[in-house]
């Protein structure tokens, strides 16, 4: 959780964007570029995250002026790259069932596996297998909790759904990762 003063300064900077300010917008995009997009390779993969990552500034640009509350920014964002993440695996089926002509066999809920977030004591090479055999939405609430090390209200707020449910899926994912964690050192 943001210290108050770094939430303070955070406020004015939106609202300094939100007037039109070049200064803010870059400084905001510094301050939040690289999270976004280990965000993004944390739930698509790095093949996609960097153009999706562009969509997300684009869209930022675009709609800062609609963040009504600019200390929930933060969360803002996060809502915005998720749905762009969305909208890029919905292209990438879309033009997948018509390279392959059969959209028949397309998984709906495949998308790439991340890496573990800093501060993993496991080895990634372990993690990465591990985190490809989650699902995605099992994948994503663990990249925005200990990876992004967001409250349960805020992945709640990113994620569109309850808290109790981001605590269920927290405790499933994390229950998932024990065991295929146990299977694989087996």
């Amino acid at each position: 959780m943001p210290e108050p003063e770094n939430v303070e300064r955070l406020y004015l900077q939106v609202l300094r964007c939100q007037t039109g300010d070049p200064a803010a917008f870059a400084e905001l995009h510094r301050q939040f570029s690289s999270r976004t997009l280990r965000y993004l390779r944390g739930i698509l993969g790095d093949a996609m995250a960097d153009d999706v990552q562009q969509e997300v500034w684009l869209t930022v640009f675009r709609r800062i002026s609609e963040v009504v509350n600019p200390a929930g920014f933060r969360t803002w964002l996060y809502r915005v790259t998720r749905h762009r993440a969305i909208d890029a695996v919905r292209r990438e089926r879309r033009r997948s069932e018509l390279l392959e002509g059969d959209a028949g066999d397309v998984d709906m809920d495949a998308i790439p596996a991340g890496r573990p977030g800093p501060g993993s004591d496991l080895d990634p090479a372990v993690m990465e297998p591990l985190l490809a055999r989650l699902t995605p939405v099992h994948r994503e609430v663990l990249v925005l909790r200990f990876r992004e090390d967001m409250s349960y209200g805020e992945i709640a707020i990113v994620m569109g759904c309850s808290v109790g449910t981001v605590r269920s899926r927290l405790h499933h994912a994390k229950e998932r990762m024990r065991e295929l964690l146990k299977r694989s050192e087996s």
